[in-house]
């Protein structure tokens, strides 16, 4: 069975795949990928089903090396990976593609130009134990993924056997060189990555929108806030701009996803992502939307980020355009290699 060793880990590295979508009556959060669409589009590449785990690496990223010959794909924050050929050579692995690696490359993750998270997925997906239906890592309670935690180095993972649309891409790109990086020309990146000034989410209402004074909802829609460094995979605290709400009303704990903006006491809004709790008892004043939640996912402390407004018509159809052009673009990739 194939095997790759951390060599060296980053800030935060983790196993994760599409989350524990049957659990959340029981308070366990939903996880998995921060950014989706990267975390399935690295899978696809590599002939994975979307939901096989990946390696998320947030901000600077790891050294890892691979036992035998192995299919990978890199996507999300733009880390420019290097391919360790030995002591003296290295060469630049490409993101956005198949790329196929002789036994005992070491690729190493340098910190994100661009971006915050990384998405590694190799042919067969990472093997690690399934709790709760899913292999993501959930840190703030200690299990999934690796141990329960971040992965650190000397930590070794098995890797899974590759599916037949697997082993079909790794035939084909062995066919094309016998060199120990080989990887195609093409790439695939149908949602660009946000650029490094700010950064427009597109939200819907929330329940508790009409409770937000006129000029709050007013500066909401027009003011540009800053991603907070308290913030993690369970939610964003934004700052710079202070939020207050029309009338206060003591209000239930209610069910919450990820993409829900809620508004605490202090007025700064908090973006809630992967890992946050399934309920929450702050005023709901609105949701980013489906296809904006890989952008909100690759955004760094730090980083400025406005707000606006759309229907829930136009959101759906949105997350279908979006749905769609990933599909095409994988199916014009699954003819060029």
């Amino acid at each position: 069975m194939n095997r790759l060793r951390i060599l060296r880990s980053g800030l935060c590295s983790t196993v994760q795949d599409l989350g524990r979508a049957r659990f959340r009556q029981l308070g366990v959060p939903f996880g998995g990928a921060m950014d989706r669409m990267s975390h399935e589009l690295a899978n696809r590449l590599v002939g994975n089903p979307g939901y096989a785990a990946t390696i998320e690496m947030t901000l600077t990223g790891d050294e890892i090396q691979f036992a035998d010959d192995t299919l990978i794909a890199t996507t999300g924050a733009d880390m420019e990976p290097v391919v360790l050929i030995d002591s003296e050579v290295s060469q630049t692995l490409m993101q956005n593609r198949p790329v196929l690696l002789a036994a005992g490359s070491e690729v190493r993750f340098p910190a994100a130009r661009r971006g915050c998270r990384c998405y590694l997925a190799i042919a067969g997906g990472v093997d690690v134990p399934v709790v709760l239906d899913s292999r993501s890592t959930l840190l703030r309670a200690g299990f999934g993924g690796h141990c329960g935690r971040a992965l650190m180095a000397g930590d070794e993972l098995s890797v899974g056997m590759p599916t037949d649309a697997g082993r079909k891409i790794q035939s084909r790109l062995s066919a094309l060189s016998s060199m120990a990086v080989i990887q195609p020309r093409w790439f695939v990146r149908p949602v660009p990555l946000p650029t490094l000034n700010a950064v427009t989410l597109r939200i819907i209402a929330g329940a508790q929108t009409s409770l937000l004074k006129s000029l709050s909802l007013e500066r909401m829609l027009a003011a540009t806030f800053r991603v907070s460094s308290q913030s993690d995979r369970m939610g964003y605290r934004l700052t710079d701009q202070s939020l207050e709400l029309d009338r206060c009303e003591e209000m239930l704990s209610e069910g919450v996803v990820a993409g829900t903006l809620q508004l605490p006491p202090d007025g700064n809004p908090i973006l809630l992502m992967a890992d946050c709790a399934p309920t929450g008892g702050y005023p709901r004043i609105g949701h980013v939307i489906s296809a904006d939640m890989g952008i909100a996912a690759q955004l760094r402390p730090g980083q400025e980020v406005r707000f606006s407004m759309v229907s829930i018509d136009e959101a759906q159809k949105l997350f279908m355009e979006q749905h769609s052009a990933l599909l095409n673009a994988l199916t014009m990739a699954s003819l060029q290699v």
